[in-house]
Parts: structure tokens; C-alpha cells; sequence
């Protein structure tokens, strides 16, 4: 097979993993809301749970630190969820979740539990994650091994749902995720930087693009986290700015992205923009310097973006649920 050929393939079955990635992140945190049209309450929201996104936490005894998916609390207990597309067994990984010390999640805001938590493993398709709970969030949810939680609301509340048909319930429109890395930030940005081409609009700084592309996830995401985030969205807006849109998108003095002078606004103009950014997104990106290569595809939880841990910890109140 020629090497473009084998390198567009490989290309491509990443941005679908992606795509996949998306689907599963929203289903998922949708399952922790609640809607008045159509009406629709997710059974972890029924059930009582708050929920963080991505937490640092500590083992008991040894002070190992994890940093599960979502990690919730509520007057009747508490779980952590690991959100994965791939189709290896997660096991291993839940089951040292069960030795996370309870009493982090205050640290967090969230009600303690002296208990050890519930652990569900969310996918899109059925993978055996030993002796764990799942939830098939793909199109129609499907429950299974609820007999392993502990928290009788919740395992009531998630039988009652099991069935739901969820393509019938408007998308939570998550684009990035604390954990994107530089390819999955590029996919997530073009819609939000279209925006800043649109009539009347005041450019948007790499905070905003980050709080938007988070959505419902904004508030749960500790400030550690958002300013890794911040710091990929810096380092790929410069390739675009530089490359693909130099012309049209500069950075002001305050931090924000804004058109520039030579931009006008005409469909054939915002035709070319379009393209550029699809080109600029559905690629694989160049690094702006050669020598850090190496550092491109990081997950964004190491010191290459300044991520510390402790600056997620937050006294906010467990009850303020985004509806």
C-alpha cells in the first residue's frame, strides 16, 4: 500500500476514534442532566448525583494519584465512571479505583462517603469489564451487572432508564474534552472559530474557546485543567493564524483572535475560510517548532502545559447543576 494511502487510512480512522470520542462524552455527561423540552431526567441526575470531570485523587495509603473520568457523589453514595472507545477490558483500572480515599472528595466539593465507590465503565459497544457495572451509551442505553452497585437509588434509577433511546434527545454540543490532544483540539475549534468571522462579533480569546467548547462540562472541569487547555488551544491557533488564515486572523494585544483588516465579509471569502479551516483540522498538523515534536500529541496531564493538580480544588456548591 502506498505510504500517502497508508498515512490518509490511519489519518482517518483516528478522526472517526475521535468522532466516537465525542458521541460517547456527551451521551454520557447528558446521562447526569436534565431537560424540560423534550422532558427528560438522566438517572444519575435522578438519582442525586453531583459530578467533576478528570479529578485528581489519592489512593488509600499510598497516595497514588488517579484521575478517573467523572467521579460523582450523592446523599446515597457515590462512583466513579471511566469513559473508554477502545476494547480492551477496563478492569484493572476500576478495580484501583475502589481504593481511591473517599475523603478527596471534599476537596472537590462533593459529599464524603466513608464507603468505597460504585464503578461503571461507559462505552458504545459491549466489552467485558469484569466485575464492574457498564452502560451502553451508543444509541439506545443498555445496563448491565447493576447487581454490583451498592447505591439502591441509583441502581433503580438506572433500570428505570435502561432502554432509552437517546437519538431522540438534543446533543450536548461538547467539542473538547480536558484530555483532547492537539489533533482532537484542531477537529473541536473550527465551528467556534467560524463564529468569530460572523457579523457583529468581537473575536474570542483562547479562555472563551475553551469554555465553549466545554460546554456543559465547564463548571466540572477543574482550573488546572482549563489552563492545559488554554495552552493547546494557544499553540494550534498559532498554526492557524500563521498558516492557513494568515491574512485573515490575527491575535490582538487582550488576548483575542479577531479578523483582520483584509478580511470582508462575503459568502466566497467565508467559503475559503471554511476550507482552510476543514484543511487545517482534518490533517495532521505540522509542529510550529521542529524540536518539539515529541511533545505534539501529549494527553495534556503532564508539566508540558503547566497542569498542577491542586489548582483543580474548588468549594463550589455540589447542588449547582447546569439543567
Amino acid at each position: 500500500m502506498p505510504a500517502g494511502l497508508l498515512s490518509s487510512l490511519t489519518e482517518w480512522k483516528s478522526l472517526a476514534e475521535l468522532d466516537r470520542r465525542i458521541v460517547l462524552w456527551r451521551n454520557t455527561i447528558a446521562l447526569f442532566h436534565e431537560r424540560n423540552r423534550p422532558r427528560f431526567v438522566g438517572p444519575f441526575r435522578k438519582a442525586g448525583y453531583a459530578y467533576r470531570v478528570e479529578t485528581p485523587l489519592s489512593i488509600r495509603r499510598t497516595g497514588e494519584e488517579r484521575s478517573p473520568d467523572i467521579v460523582a457523589s450523592s446523599p446515597s453514595g457515590w462512583l466513579v465512571v471511566e469513559l473508554t472507545c477502545n476494547d480492551h477490558s477496563k478492569a484493572d483500572k476500576l478495580d484501583s479505583y475502589r481504593k481511591i480515599d473517599p475523603r478527596n472528595l471534599g476537596l472537590y466539593g462533593l459529599q464524603i462517603h466513608q464507603s468505597a465507590p460504585d464503578t461503571i465503565c461507559s462505552r458504545l459497544s459491549d466489552v467485558d469489564d469484569g466485575e464492574h457495572s457498564q452502560i451502553i451509551v451508543k444509541d439506545t442505553v443498555v445496563v448491565k451487572k447493576t447487581d454490583l452497585l451498592s447505591d439502591e437509588a441509583l441502581k433503580l434509577a438506572l433500570l428505570d432508564f435502561s432502554g432509552t433511546d437517546l437519538t431522540r434527545l438534543p446533543t450536548i454540543p461538547i467539542s473538547l474534552l480536558p484530555e483532547s490532544k492537539n489533533h482532537e483540539v484542531r477537529r473541536g475549534l473550527v465551528a467556534i472559530v467560524m463564529q468569530i468571522f460572523q457579523p457583529g462579533s468581537k473575536g474570542k480569546t483562547a479562555y472563551q474557546m475553551v469554555e465553549e467548547g466545554l460546554d456543559k462540562l465547564s463548571d466540572k472541569v477543574g482550573a488546572g485543567r482549563k489552563t492545559a487547555m488554554k495552552r493547546r488551544v494557544e499553540k494550534e491557533m498559532e498554526v492557524l493564524m500563521n498558516h492557513h488564515l494568515k491574512g485573515y486572523l490575527e491575535l490582538k494585544g487582550d488576548g483575542s483572535y479577531v479578523p483582520t483588516g483584509r478580511f470582508r465579509e462575503h459568502p466566497k471569502t467565508l467559503e475559503r475560510i471554511s476550507t482552510r479551516l476543514q484543511e487545517w483540522a482534518y490533517t495532521t498538523q505540522q509542529c510550529i517548532d521542529p524540536s518539539d515534536s515529541g511533545a505534539v500529541e501529549h494527553d495534556g496531564r503532564g508539566s508540558e502545559d503547566g497542569y498542577a493538580p491542586e489548582d483543580d480544588r474548588t468549594t463550589s456548591d455540589p447542588e449547582s447543576f447546569t439543567h
